[in-house]
């Protein structure tokens, strides 16, 4: 016989869960980013870079808790793992809602979730507004191509695009690993083996250390933190594997700059030299509001291996110059700066100069050249 008190925590679980799903189906109607949950709060919804509080009652410890256990179980994380940790990191595909990546954590004692939406399928190149020279970049088969940007500025959907693209147009064994897998990809053209921290292997090192045993032509890397994870990656692109990673970084110079200091400086000399030949790509991004604020509009930086660039990154002297060598090979292989993006946003009315300046590298330059164009 079910007891009335049993009978009661079932039926406030299933309103708990169904006030979130709620939320989130409004969440993804409205094209929202991210969804902020925490006890005592209105839920948050990040759209278009904004963090706005949704007219709702504030939620209750018990709702984020039953929240948390059923949307851990979407991913089939144990309750007692659940209970267990201060912060759990974990995707999750709900039924009619839609796919998400969920940090959850405690603040203050209480349960807080932040849900990421994850879209699928994955967006299109096209529908991004990446420039074209990406797809050249995909077709690479060795070296290492990295995405940078700061966090919320599109680097996990820029990367999913690069390899549906992949996966759509060449036969290749792509190797992911991730903490957690964010977007699902069924093969096409290409295989893929998607490892996730945790239930598949232990560590982003074991897991780049595996995967070349796994007969890899690509491997994405979720993130790079570490020397040790950098070291294995940077040895698989030297040896003849395109790896695909992500490096919180501004802009090109500054992703190199990281990857260099990841070494004690009596090395640093040959890591440039490294780097100049293994780099293959790499793609820097910012969203920025558009005029009028009512969008927001990818701006980037691109990279790729070429002789003139390459020796800017190997010679230590010549290094502050690579944005002018970015510029000058163009029209040759694409590469762009920031500024170079910037400036012709302004010049169509795309961005305001305010906008553009506040991003911009050389801000004075870039009020120069506007002002030379009018």
């Amino acid at each position: 016989m079910v007891s009335h008190a049993t009978t009661d925590i079932a039926i406030g679980s299933q309103a708990a869960m169904s006030t979130v799903l709620r939320i989130l189906k409004g969440a993804v109607a409205a094209k929202a980013s991210d969804v902020h949950l925490r006890v005592d709060q209105p839920p948050m919804v990040r759209i278009q870079g904004e963090l706005l509080p949704l007219e709702h009652p504030p939620l209750e410890d018990a709702l984020l808790t039953t929240a948390t256990h059923a949307l851990a179980a979407y991913a089939e994380v144990h309750p007692e793992r659940v209970e267990a940790s201060k912060q759990l990191e974990f995707s999750c595909a709900i039924p009619d809602v839609g796919r998400f990546r969920a940090h959850a954590y405690r603040q203050r004692g209480s349960r807080a979730l932040v849900l990421r939406h994850i879209p699928v399928p994955v967006p299109p190149m096209a529908d991004l507004r990446l420039p074209p020279v990406v797809k050249q970049i995909a077709q690479e088969r060795r070296g290492m191509v990295l995405v940078t940007g700061a966090t919320g500025n599109g680097k996990s959907t820029t990367i999913a695009a690069l390899l549906e693209f992949i996966n759509e147009s060449f036969c290749r064994h792509v190797v992911t690993i991730e903490d957690p897998v964010e977007f699902v990809f069924a093969d096409h053209l290409s295989s893929f083996s998607q490892r996730e921290v945790g239930p598949d292997v232990s560590s982003f090192q074991e897991g780049l250390e595996g995967a070349l045993r796994e007969d890899p032509d690509v491997i994405f890397v979720g993130e790079i933190r570490r020397q040790g994870e950098f070291e294995v990656a940077l040895n698989a692109a030297e040896s003849g594997h395109l790896v695909v990673s992500t490096l919180h970084a501004t802009d090109v110079m500054t992703a190199i700059q990281r990857m260099i200091a990841f070494y004690p400086q009596d090395r640093q000399l040959g890591i440039r030299t490294r780097l100049a030949d293994a780099v293959a790509a790499i793609i820097s991004q910012k969203l920025l509001p558009t005029r009028g604020g009512q969008d927001r509009v990818l701006v980037t930086e691109v990279l790729r291996r070429a002789p003139s660039i390459s020796d800017h990154i190997r010679d230590a002297s010549r290094f502050g110059g690579l944005p002018k060598a970015l510029e000058a090979a163009f029209h040759e292989i694409g590469t762009h700066s920031f500024d170079m993006k910037l400036l012709g946003m302004v010049r169509s009315g795309v961005l305001s100069l305010e906008t553009a300046q506040a991003a911009a590298r050389s801000p004075k330059d870039l009020v120069r050249a506007v002002k030379l164009n009018r």
